[in-house]
């Protein structure tokens, strides 16, 4: 259905005519969607408004606000009211007595609800009963149904001394004290050895009466002890891997060092040997040579024994500090450095003997087969920054030590 629409003319370069002006041709005037769009015009206050004003407090002669009298009392003062007369006499109480009536009438709730369990539970019969019983055990687990079974009992016998301590307590209250008779009177009740208690025939534990299934007895297996080992046995180390790492791969090698130390290896730094060759010989960590005798009494605890062609020798000897100062390890590494260094220096000098000597030619043949002086050389020339510090400063050291003893490359070749 086409809806009929009303023709006007809006003539936008005027801007002050009215919605009536703008209408023509003899039609009244409406309202349209642009008498809702006006000029914003600023209208003129009547009154110049008033500055805010800062707050003005009361003066006080020293200095301090005024004391404000209290209207009502505080809480502190309420209860100091409910313990001391005096004050509540002066201060209203704030006792509520509708709670004191909630209070008072629980107990007497308690009692209307258990006499009305007991009415009807007097009217039922003895199949309802066991009916009742018999639901309420298949609806509840056993534990529950034991738990309130001691707290009724707990109930029962704490309703059974309330006459006893409120009888007392009244004649406390009283000023006097309890008679003989009225004790006598409660005497049969109390005493427990005129009590006999029967246990009933058909009696039996509660998961069986529901039909559970008896829980199940745990077992826990043992480990086997492991028989002792003697540490002098032969096979000590592979009766070691059956019996404690029997999964693990087996590596005789790694193990090598805790078998002791074939004859050969004994023999080789022995002082029963007539001549040694200069790649044998040892030395200690200040760079002094080491003889056989005497490094077969030096006690472990110097730190000079490893694990190497004579453990039972102690000090080091040339390729293996050659080979220590290769180690991935800097501790390693300073140690070696340290003591190439000294005996770079012993060297040069002429203590183990002048450079034509057999032994001196033997112990530069060393060195120049390990290529120490090479090793030395680069971790010297080695930023100290950009490695470890503590080989740089060992390294430079030795240097050092090489060039004070003599320092002549033609040495080495």
């Amino acid at each position: 259905m086409a809806v009929r629409g009303q023709r006007f003319h809006v003539d936008l370069d005027v801007d002050d005519e009215s919605p009536q002006q703008q209408v023509g041709h003899g039609q009244t005037s409406s309202r349209t969607p642009w008498s809702l769009v006006t000029d914003i015009h600023e209208r003129s206050p009547s009154a110049a408004p008033k500055p805010p004003s800062p707050s003005r407090l009361r003066s006080s002669q020293g200095g301090f606000p005024a004391h404000t009298n209290r209207t009502r009392s505080s809480t502190f003062r309420q209860r100091k009211a409910g313990s001391n007369p005096k004050l509540g006499s002066s201060v209203p109480s704030v006792t509520d007595t509708g709670v004191s009536r909630l209070a008072g009438s629980a107990p007497n709730q308690k009692q209307e609800i258990e006499l009305e369990n007991r009415r009807k539970i007097a009217t039922m019969s003895t199949e309802a009963i066991a009916n009742a019983q018999q639901e309420i055990r298949a609806s509840l687990d056993p534990p529950l149904i034991e738990r309130l079974l001691k707290r009724a009992n707990i109930e029962e016998d704490q309703d059974a001394d309330e006459p006893i301590e409120k009888t007392a307590s009244s004649k406390k209250s009283m000023g006097t004290t309890p008679s003989e008779p009225s004790l006598e009177r409660f005497a049969p009740s109390l005493d427990p050895e005129d009590v006999q208690i029967k246990a009933p025939p058909d009696l039996q534990p509660v998961s069986t009466f529901m039909g559970y299934p008896a829980p199940p007895s745990f077992h826990f297996p043992h480990p086997p002890t492991p028989p002792d080992l003697d540490p002098e046995d032969p096979e000590f180390l592979s009766k070691l891997h059956s019996t404690y790492f029997p999964s693990l791969p087996t590596n005789p090698n790694a193990l090598s060092w805790m078998k002791p130390p074939s004859p050969g290896e004994s023999e080789a730094y022995s002082p029963s040997r007539d001549d040694l060759h200069p790649s044998a010989v040892r030395f200690d960590f200040r760079g002094r040579l080491l003889p056989p005798r005497l490094a077969s009494q030096i006690p472990v605890t110097k730190g000079l024994h490893h694990h190497g062609i004579a453990p039972e020798a102690a000090g080091y000897t040339i390729p293996e500090l050659s080979h220590l100062s290769r180690s991935s390890i800097p501790s390693q590494r300073c140690i070696a450095y340290q003591t190439l260094g000294r005996i770079l220096y012993r060297l040069g000098s002429g203590v183990f003997g002048p450079e034509d000597h057999e032994l001196c030619q033997g112990l530069w043949q060393c060195i120049r087969q390990g290529r120490v002086l090479d090793t030395l050389t680069a971790e010297a020339a080695r930023d100290g920054d950009s490695g470890n510090r503590s080989c740089w400063v060992t390294a430079t050291e030795a240097m050092w030590l090489w060039r004070k003893g003599g320092g002549r490359r033609w040495k080495a070749a």
